[in-house]
């Protein structure tokens, strides 16, 4: 693992021309990355320190525009541009839904700091391998000075490329991360465990008061662009229920079962399957059976299933 000063690297990219490049994207576009977080040290999240006892989830999404991009040598991975990273946001919440960390930075906000920077690395094949993840890495950040503030917010999938975090990440999920290299790279989208890690260090230089802390785990979906409506991580194009019912749990006419709510691989969450039977008895208790047989269904959660159905639905329905 390599170890950089990353502002002096950046610093150089003000002394030397920026080479275009071609790219295939042609305007702003979206990467959102979902999944759970294991560490924190973010001062924001309170009590929610050091190896977290329950996961926190996140949703962090980096705005693209690739027809910005300027190739230039940053930190000597395979591919690193500026320009091209224009928003990243981070948002945090718990189990339950309570958020407790939502903040965005943009280009366009910091126009008037006296230095800006935006830049997008990516790494894979041989580079990859030197990291020890060899399926590939990807960071993007942007880092903005001035009279008065300092900012410096990154989101990493992969390697943890500027030796920010506290351990090595979570095996990949894939064996690539990346879909096309050709030009600027593209992310292999759908459902998949890719080690994740977000910075944050934010200094008013007036008073000298700051923070700065680092949020670690593990992405479950990645996705481009408002392309999973219901947001249960399958992008709708594939997606056989791109309107899910993503209720924590399965609920039959108000009866919670709390039988967790889980999304299978065709995009329809265990709910929108049970509601095919359409309140009939005998349609629920064959589809329990049946997923308690390939293993879906643990037999508590098959019993919990059926009890909360007959109370639901069919206690009380016509003979």
């Amino acid at each position: 693992m390599r170890t950089v000063t990353l502002i002096s690297s950046l610093k150089v990219l003000a002394l030397t021309s920026l080479l275009s490049v071609s790219a295939t994207q042609a305007a702003e576009e979206s990467i959102v990355i979902k999944g759970e977080l294991t560490f924190s040290s973010l001062p924001m999240l309170g009590e929610y320190q050091g190896v977290l006892a329950e996961p926190l989830h996140f949703t962090a999404t980096v705005v693209e525009d690739a027809a910005l991009a300027a190739s230039e040598v940053v930190l000597g991975y395979s591919q690193e541009y500026v320009n091209a990273t224009r928003e990243l946001q981070m948002q945090i919440s718990t189990a339950a839904g309570d958020i407790l960390y939502d903040e965005l930075i943009t280009v366009d906000e910091l126009a008037n700091a006296a230095f800006i920077e935006a830049y997008s690395l990516f790494v894979y094949g041989n580079a990859a391998q030197a990291t020890n993840y060899d399926s590939g890495s990807a960071l993007w950040a942007i880092i903005s000075g001035g009279e008065q503030r300092f900012v410096d917010r990154e989101i990493n999938l992969g390697a943890d490329l500027l030796s920010r975090g506290v351990g090595a990440g979570v095996p990949a999920g894939v064996e690539n991360l990346f879909a096309d290299t050709s030009s600027y790279p593209v992310l292999v989208t759908g459902n998949y465990v890719y080690s994740f890690l977000y910075y944050d260090n934010s200094i008013n230089n007036l008073s000298g008061d700051g923070y700065q802390g680092i949020v670690q785990g593990y992405a479950t979906s990645i996705s481009y662009g408002d392309t999973d409506a219901d947001g249960d991580g399958i992008d709708d194009a594939t997606d056989s229920c791109p309107a899910s019912d993503t209720s924590a749990t399965v609920v039959f006419n108000g009866v919670d079962s709390e039988v967790v709510n889980f999304v299978g691989a065709d995009g329809c969450t265990l709910a929108d399957t049970l509601a095919r039977c359409e309140q009939q008895s005998s349609c629920s208790m064959k589809l329990i059976q049946n997923l308690r047989k390939t293993g879906d269904l643990s037999i508590p959660e098959a019993n919990a299933l059926r009890q909360a159905s007959q109370i639901g639905y069919h206690s009380n329905r016509p003979r």
